[in-house]
């Protein structure tokens, strides 16, 4: 009886140490996660001006070809290559893309999935491991409780059966004894509930 009494406050504290380092892991991952999304988002608007600066560029191209200024498209051609070589995370060719279609702006490459993918990717992993983390945390905590409870009806348990084993009156301590045994599984019900 005892035993089991140790064993169950043991398992409960075992169970809150591992709960306490998952949270920890949990807001560790959620820090991480927010970290990057502010990079992510600052990345994205350097992304999105960049396109938005090549994009007049790209016109003033297609306009100097249609006028015969092969030299004057040149010169724009460079600025528009040294603009888009800024982008952060724009795949190759996105531009191109993006300028053969007629520049929709439904269809910029920094709303594409692939664009999203790449800068999304890890914030949305670390968003989800935080709340997985935290969800592992929670469960555990309540199963440390749901222990640590059934640890103090083993104690009483304990303390019945005590007070039946000094006691005198036979009626008196076979009734103690019931009661601490029905105590004692009612403690051991109370565990089976943590799983």
């Amino acid at each position: 009886m005892s035993l089991v009494t140790a064993l169950g406050v043991l398992q409960a504290s075992l169970w809150n140490d591992q709960a306490e380092r998952l949270a920890s892991d949990s807001a560790d991952a959620r820090d991480q996660g927010i970290s990057i999304a502010v990079v992510s988002q600052l990345r994205q608007r350097a992304d999105l001006a960049t396109l938005l600066e090549a994009r007049p560029l790209a016109q003033q191209y297609d306009d100097a070809l249609a006028a015969g200024d092969f030299d004057g498209a040149l010169d724009v051609y460079g600025d528009i290559l040294t603009a888009v070589a800024t982008a952060y995370l724009l795949p190759e060719g996105a531009f191109d893309a993006w300028w053969a279609a007629g520049f929709p702006d439904d269809a910029r490459p920094t709303d594409s999935p692939d664009y999203l993918v790449a800068s999304r990717g890890d914030v949305d992993a670390l968003t989800l491991t935080s709340r997985l983390l935290g969800e592992q945390s929670a469960a555990l905590q309540t199963r440390s409780a749901v222990f640590g409870q059934a640890s103090l009806v083993h104690a009483l348990a304990l303390f019945l059966f005590g007070i039946a084993g000094i006691n005198r009156l036979r009626t008196t301590r076979y009734v103690t004894l019931a009661m601490g045994l029905l105590v004692f599984v009612f403690g051991l019900f109370l565990m089976s509930t943590a799983y």
